[in-house]
């Protein structure tokens, strides 16, 4: 059992979060009875959360924690039928906003903040799920630990993904680039802050909230995560979740084609951190080849190649190149 001294002040409690224009708010039972250590806050779009609430409802400590899933405009009954129940089954405090219009990946983010009543917030994105029973248990420790205002970082795995022919390029990119453990992401802990993975205090999102400047896919996280370690410590520790909602490679190339002005946006922003990465350095030398466009077509259709016609390493070294190339291109204006 957590400190009783840990509780939030009083004030913070609310029986019922107030929703603004175009949402509809959903608590279960437990919610006006619960005053939480902890707020579980999971911005939804068109993704089925549910099985997250269930797993996070075997993780223990139901009475320090609240769930709150925020429903970024998906405007799709069923999903909020299976929402629901996600929320009505959880054995703590748990609440569903459901928005009519979509607010983005930054302006979801920020409306959870509102909304959560703890001074503690563990972000989580609906795609994921914690890897053990000990998850929450482990995040409230670092609460107990650390009085001040803090971030701390669980990390990514694929221990529960399922691998199949359509989300390889998707999986061997997790692999390589977002399963890194603990130790070598202290190394540059502003530059490793996961958003589908953190827990923040209240008093870092007051000063350091997302930019909603940063519109369409990619980045946002980024630059929130290096203004952040600008100002209050960032640690990381090996409390992993899966990412178990996989993409297909089209919408991994969709996704990165609609990236490149967000780069600009955050390299622009953060020099010192990003100027030294490879990807950087290819998208500036690439902004000078001419013929980008073929080329980045070319790297694209190597991308989407089936598995039995190009080895997965040689379709994600492709893939690379074409977001080098989106990157290139956005640097003139172009993306």
């Amino acid at each position: 059992m957590i400190a009783e001294s840990l509780r939030p002040p009083p004030f913070q409690f609310s029986a019922r979060p107030a929703s603004k224009p175009g949402e509809h708010v959903h608590c279960n039972d437990a919610y006006p009875r619960i005053e939480p250590i902890l707020s579980v806050l999971v911005p939804v779009y068109h993704y089925d959360s549910s099985a997250l609430a269930e797993t996070l409802g075997r993780c223990g400590c139901a009475e320090n924690v609240e769930l709150i899933f925020y429903d970024d405009g998906s405007a799709d009954p069923e999903l909020t039928t299976k929402l629901t129940a996600g929320v009505d089954q959880f054995p703590g405090a748990a609440c569903l906003v459901t928005a009519e219009h979509n607010l983005g990946r930054s302006g979801g983010r920020n409306r959870l903040e509102e909304v959560a009543r703890s001074e503690w917030m563990l972000f989580l994105d609906a795609d994921m799920l914690p890897d053990d029973t000990g998850f929450l248990k482990r995040y409230l420790k670092q609460i107990k630990d650390h009085r001040q205002p803090i971030l701390v970082v669980g990390g990514f795995s694929l221990k529960q993904a399922v691998r199949s022919p359509e989300n390889a390029l998707h999986w061997k990119q997790c692999a390589v680039s977002e399963c890194v453990p603990a130790d070598i992401r202290q190394t540059n802990p502003g530059r490793f802050v996961f958003t589908s993975n953190v827990l923040v205090h209240k008093d870092i999102m007051a000063v350091v909230p997302f930019d909603s400047e940063f519109e369409g896919w990619g980045w946002e996280d980024v630059d929130w995560g290096l203004r952040a370690a600008r100002r209050f410590p960032v640690i990381h520790i090996d409390n992993t979740a899966t990412h178990v909602g996989l993409d297909p490679a089209s919408t991994l190339v969709r996704k990165y084609s609609k990236s490149g002005r967000n780069f600009w946006l955050a390299a622009n922003r953060h020099p010192d951190a990003l100027k030294s990465t490879g990807l950087y350095r290819m998208a500036v030398t690439l902004s000078y080849v001419p013929g980008r466009s073929l080329f980045k077509y070319l790297f694209k259709g190597l991308a989407l190649m089936p598995g039995f016609l190009a080895p997965v390493g040689l379709r994600l070294t492709a893939l690379k190149l074409y977001r080098a190339f989106v990157h290139a291109e956005a640097r003139h204006g172009k993306g």
